[in-house]
């Protein structure tokens, strides 16, 4: 039994080490995420909350940028189901390389899966649930870590750093887009389309926009990628 625990004692610390390199990209983006959502008026104990309770980068800091808008909290709620509906995809895809594992480990994995450390864990050669935990529960506290440095400096430094914060979401938008994009042209295209869509729609809609060009963009998407593309895991 005692080797037992302290062979998951040492795959859960693999699995940390693994994710260090994930640590320094999560703290910055969550000072990110916090100066937008300061800015849209959360709290501070609001801000960080949401990284430990609703854990989706990209969606974080669009539910931030959607009450900066004065969107609707029904607006805000599907653009998120919407974007981040890749992460029952990836949950399953994880559950299956695990094997059995106990139902709180199953729900605890699920709500930590994020693009970074599913990567992570699709790269490494032992499917130990323990690894995942690892690498997925250090890049969260990480993130969060970011959000909580976030809401006590930001009143610390100049406005124009501040305010330089406010790029995060596309920056993190583009660092997901540029390797699709440099390997397949379809992607490229339909990138282009789905922009196009949501700037055209965005002055009838107004933030229901990016939900209707991001359902729009999708149906594209399977007439205009290639299966095989999809098939090859580039994407």
């Amino acid at each position: 039994m005692e080797s037992f625990i302290i062979s998951r004692k040492s795959k859960f610390i693999d699995g940390a080490k693994k994710a260090i390199p994930i640590t320094f990209g999560y703290i910055p983006m969550g000072i990110g995420y916090a100066a937008i959502a300061i800015k849209a008026g959360m709290t501070p104990l609001q801000t960080v909350s949401m990284s430990f309770l609703v854990y989706a980068g990209a969606g974080q800091i669009i539910a931030a940028s959607m009450v900066l808008g004065g969107a609707s909290v029904i607006a805000i709620v599907l653009t998120n189901f919407v974007v981040n509906l890749r992460y029952f995809v990836m949950s399953t895809c994880v559950l299956n390389k695990v094997g059995k594992s106990s139902l709180p480990l199953n729900i605890l994995s699920a709500h930590l899966t994020v693009d970074e450390s599913f990567a992570m864990f699709s790269l490494s050669e032992d499917s130990s649930i323990w690894i995942y935990l690892g690498i997925a529960l250090t890049a969260w506290l990480s993130w969060c870590l970011g959000a909580g440095i976030g809401v006590v400096i930001l009143d610390m430094l100049p406005v124009i750093v501040t305010n330089s914060f406010n790029i995060s979401l596309y920056a993190l938008f583009v660092a997901i887009l540029i390797p699709a994009i440099k390997e397949s042209k379809q992607i490229a295209l339909l990138v282009a389309v789905t922009a196009v869509l949501n700037v055209v729609l965005s002055q009838f809609l107004g933030n229901w926009s990016l939900i209707v060009s991001t359902l729009l963009g999708a149906a594209a998407g399977m007439h205009i990628v290639d299966d095989e593309y999809l098939l090859s895991g580039d994407a």
